[in-house]
């Protein structure tokens, strides 16, 4: 049993090292390939007076990688907050909400979580 916690423990250490390492591969890619950067990728190379160098394609891969963890994290977070389980007897139900996303705009489908009346309101008088 412990042989299969440092099994896990490893896996972990290695995807939490792997992800750490993704802004540091992009600067050792930018460095690598820095001329055919400047030559295919450079947006300002009719300017040379500017130096970018390539510099404009690097911020753009950072600010890529930056979107993609920030868009993950939210992904896993709103998935964390409003996701639970219920137990009854020996059924277990797992309550999931629906998360649409449009143009960086996350939006939660709350139409299963209120209770539906007539006119569509769940503000209304008690019924007898």
């Amino acid at each position: 049993m412990q042989t299969g916690k440092q099994i896990i423990a490893a896996l972990l250490l290695s995807l939490l090292f792997i992800k750490a390492m993704i802004v540091p591969a992009i600067f050792v890619n930018y460095e690598l390939r820095k001329d055919f950067i400047i030559q295919n990728y450079c947006v300002n190379k009719d300017m040379p007076e500017l130096h970018c160098d390539g510099q404009c394609y690097l911020a753009k891969q950072l600010k890529a990688a930056q979107q993609e963890d920030e868009k993950q994290a939210t992904n896993t977070f709103l998935t964390e907050v409003f996701k639970f389980e219920s137990k009854v007897g020996n059924l277990v139900f797992l309550f999931e909400p629906k998360v649409s996303t449009i143009e960086n705009k996350t939006f939660r489908d709350n139409s299963t979580a209120l209770p539906s009346s007539g006119n569509g309101s769940v503000f209304h008088p008690p019924q007898a």
